[in-house]
């Protein structure tokens, strides 16, 4: 599994969301407190965020967040309203390359996911790559589940949160009668204008996520707190999180 945050809120840099919070990610990925499935995550790291003209802009790096050189610069040079960010332990079979690193982007929405669905060539992929329409499915350059879960969202319709919504009823309905398949599915994606957590999973436990109402004066989101700071709170399993630019943040079943 991996390791995954996001903000939105005023403008902040790179490293105020990865590098200097006392437990951000740059310290989760050598020093996470709970993972349950691995214990680094040392395969690679990334970012997302909005550039000066509102549109998705990424990083993506297969080496561990402490061996890249670029941190630094990109730490206190990048500076945005809209935050994703993942440290990456790669899940068996699904190889370290650039295809593979999270987040994710198109023109319009951001994304991350933390979690897997067992054997996912075998189980899912081909009824997933049945249910996407061709522009969106050639658009995959991967084989995460990540990345297929990601095209899923972007076909769906509706509000942010629909669209979320209805692309984890999809994945649950399908493997409904697979109780040998876990489906580990807390994501994060954002349009700009929203941003939308969940904490779910299907024949198995989710992993944490938490979230924090004022942090640096916007919303964070993180599989663990940045910091001592009170204000964090456990996301619910089978709940989401709803934040739109400015607001508290909704809490919502799925």
């Amino acid at each position: 599994m991996c390791r995954i945050a996001g903000f939105i809120g005023p403008p902040l840099t790179l490293g105020e969301l990865v590098c200097e919070p006392p437990h951000g990610l740059a310290h989760q990925s050598w020093a996470a407190r709970e993972m349950v499935s691995a214990t680094v995550n040392a395969d690679g790291w990334g970012a997302a965020w909005l550039d000066d003209k509102g549109r998705p802009a990424g990083y993506r790096q297969i080496l561990p967040i402490w061996a890249d050189v670029n941190l630094d610069a990109l730490a206190r040079s990048l500076r945005s309203r809209v935050w994703l960010a993942n440290v990456r332990s790669a899940t068996a079979g699904l190889g370290t390359d650039y295809a593979n690193t999270q987040p994710f982007h198109d023109g319009e929405l951001l994304f991350t996911h933390n979690g897997f669905i067992d054997r996912f060539a075998h189980t899912l992929r081909a009824r997933l790559r049945a249910a996407l329409e061709p522009h969106i499915e050639i658009t995959i350059n991967g084989n995460t589940d990540s990345e297929y879960l990601f095209a899923l969202i972007r076909q769906q319709r509706g509000t942010l949160a629909e669209r979320v919504r209805t692309a984890l009823a999809l994945v649950r309905e399908w493997l409904a009668d697979a109780h040998d398949v876990r489906a580990l599915l807390n994501v994060i994606v954002s349009d700009g204008r929203q941003m939308v957590a969940t904490r779910d999973a299907l024949h198995g436990d989710a992993p944490s996520l938490y979230f924090h109402p004022d942090w640096h004066g916007g919303v964070a989101i993180g599989s663990e707190a940045f910091d001592n700071q009170n204000g964090w709170t456990g996301v619910e399993s089978g709940e989401m999180i709803v934040v739109t630019a400015g607001t508290a943040p909704a809490r919502e079943k799925l």
